[in-house]
């Protein structure tokens, strides 16, 4: 029987790169767990390739096998979204967890990766897993699963409350070139998007 991976081996963080303000409401893991790291995204900060406040389960929680379900409200949409981002088979997200690629086993280093849920343009999402919550290289995180989040046909209410501007658009790009130059700046700004057979097929290169 093959050791499978649990909480012990990941947490789950999310960011906001789709340049407008979204509200994530829900994150379902194989319609069996829920996740926390919801809330108003908007920027995220100078970390355009990590993630915002992790979530940590429970050690005993699995860890995700088929597919990840989200829902949020988009104030650009002026709508709930919803997508079902279905992941890589379960055996490759298990050994990924269980060796993933930044392991230093000589140095008996950390394994515990992140999950990181990335809301890109035209209502994509990214599903990630990276060393860190602050990715240095294109080495520390690799992107596992892409999304399209579609409208739903709820009528919501709950956020007429808040107020309009600019159809709740940001211009993140120029916000993170504005700080850099102020020194306050530090995460790379070069978008990381290597997927994970890319990662696969290197390691199975080196391990020959």
């Amino acid at each position: 029987m093959q050791k499978k991976a649990n909480g012990r081996y990941f947490d789950i963080a999310s960011n906001n790169n789709s340049e407008a303000s979204i509200f994530l409401e829900k994150v379902i893991v194989d319609g069996k767990w829920s996740s926390g790291t919801t809330g108003i995204k908007g920027c995220g900060g100078s970390n355009i390739n990590g993630g915002g406040g992790r979530a940590s389960p429970s050690y005993n929680t699995p860890a995700p096998q088929e597919y990840i379900y989200l829902e949020w409200y988009s104030w650009k949409e002026m709508a709930r979204m919803k997508a079902k981002v279905t992941l890589p088979d379960e055996d490759i997200i298990n050994n990924l967890l269980l060796n993933p690629p930044w392991l230093n086993k000589a140095k008996n280093s950390s394994h515990k990766s992140s999950f990181i849920i990335d809301f890109r343009p035209n209502n994509k999402v990214w599903i990630k897993l990276a060393k860190t919550l602050y990715p240095k290289s294109q080495n520390e995180i690799m992107i596992l699963a892409e999304g399209q989040g579609v409208k739903t046909d709820d009528i919501v209410t709950r956020y007429h409350k808040y107020i309009k501007g600019e159809n709740y658009t940001l211009d993140c790009a120029s916000k993170r070139k504005r700080l850099k130059k102020l020194g306050y700046y530090t995460a790379p700004l070069v978008i990381y998007d290597k997927w994970y057979t890319e990662f696969i097929d290197d390691k199975e290169e080196s391990d020959e």
